[in-house]
């Protein structure tokens, strides 16, 4: 067999034995470094008169790949020349529809002594191209998984520089409140997707709706979580006022937080006491910090749920509308329609 014929005879049976590229190359990889071409050899059977196949392994068990004794005590097997080929095909060249199968492909060499006959005859710049031309072929035929950055649209983290660039305070047309209020819903209904969250508008009652905070959070009958919303800086003098909410969360012994744009010294710890946590700006700055996208998009709709459906505030739903243009103009539609 010619370079072309036997390179023409692993084409015609690479789709069904796709493992023939691999040992193919290690064929000429493992003749190479026993420096095959320079010996003027014929066939195989040659071959074996100048490399004495090794039927055991040196673990004393029936080898069933190829391993010669190529002279000074040492042997040499076709398993690393696989290994090393396959290694090329699947992690470097990322054609993962290469098979993963060295002990099978290894162990089937003595199907195909016609390769071996002819490989043994050629020139080392035969080898050469012949190698050169399978990995070609190979590359060409299978499809490359190799990772496209390109691909990946990048989304900005939308509820982090809403956390820090959005201004919380009530503009013309807005209710005091409600900005922060729409902030902080939007982070539990991110953070806790589990709870059904029950929200209505900034200064509705909480206690007129027979609702213990301003932000509910249910789990079937059981109330689980319950949050009061203040937008201030909370001083030592709203403690007081806290007291009956921290009450009814212990009752229910659900969790309690107090949620507020900051805390005065000595704030938190009070709050503590009493058995309710505290969240400012800050704590959810850290927390939506860790979040990937998708759940940064899933708080920043909630946001906009709230404003939309709940709040109704025309005049908010547009300055958000206005901020998430700014900072993420390539969305498309618009996360918001206020039409």
């Amino acid at each position: 067999m010619t370079p072309t014929e036997v390179f023409d005879d692993f084409r015609a049976s690479f789709r069904s034995r796709k493992f023939t590229a691999g040992l193919l190359l290690a064929f000429i990889d493992f003749l190479v470094e026993l420096s095959v071409p320079d010996l003027g050899l014929l066939s195989f059977e040659d071959f074996l008169v100048h490399f004495k196949r090794q039927t055991m392994t040196a673990a004393g068990k029936r080898a069933n790949t190829l391993i010669v004794d190529r002279g000074g005590g040492q042997t040499l097997s076709i398993r690393p020349f696989y290994n090393r080929a396959e290694l090329y095909l699947r992690a470097e060249q990322k054609r993962f529809d290469y098979p993963s199968c060295a002990p099978h492909a290894t162990q089937a060499w003595s199907d195909y002594i016609p390769w071996l006959d002819a490989l043994v005859s050629f020139r080392a710049q035969d080898l050469s191209a012949l190698r050169e031309r399978i990995c070609q072929f190979v590359l060409k035929e299978l499809e490359s998984h190799e990772f496209d950055p390109s691909s990946v649209k990048i989304e900005p983290p939308l509820f982090r520089l809403l956390l820090e660039r959005f201004d919380l305070t009530a503009h013309k047309g807005e209710r005091t409140g409600a900005a922060f209020q729409g902030v902080v819903f939007g982070f539990l209904r991110a953070d806790d997707p589990f709870l059904q969250m029950e929200i209505e508008k900034v200064r509705t009652g909480s206690k007129r709706l027979h609702r213990v905070g301003d932000i509910d959070g249910w789990e079937g009958a059981r109330l689980a979580m319950s949050v009061e919303v203040k937008q201030y800086v909370l001083a030592p003098d709203h403690i007081a006022s806290l007291e009956g909410f921290a009450n009814e969360t212990g009752r229910r012994a659900a969790l309690g937080i107090v949620a507020a744009l900051g805390f005065d010294d000595g704030v938190r710890e009070r709050l503590n006491q009493l058995g309710v946590r505290s969240l400012d700006v800050c704590d959810m700055q850290r927390t939506v910090a860790l979040w990937h996208p998708l759940k940064q998009r899933a708080a920043v709709s909630s946001l906009v749920y709230y404003v939309l459906h709940v709040e109704k505030s025309s005049a908010l739903a547009k300055r958000i509308e206005a901020f998430l243009d700014d900072v993420a103009s390539e969305w498309s539609p618009p996360l918001m329609a206020t039409a």
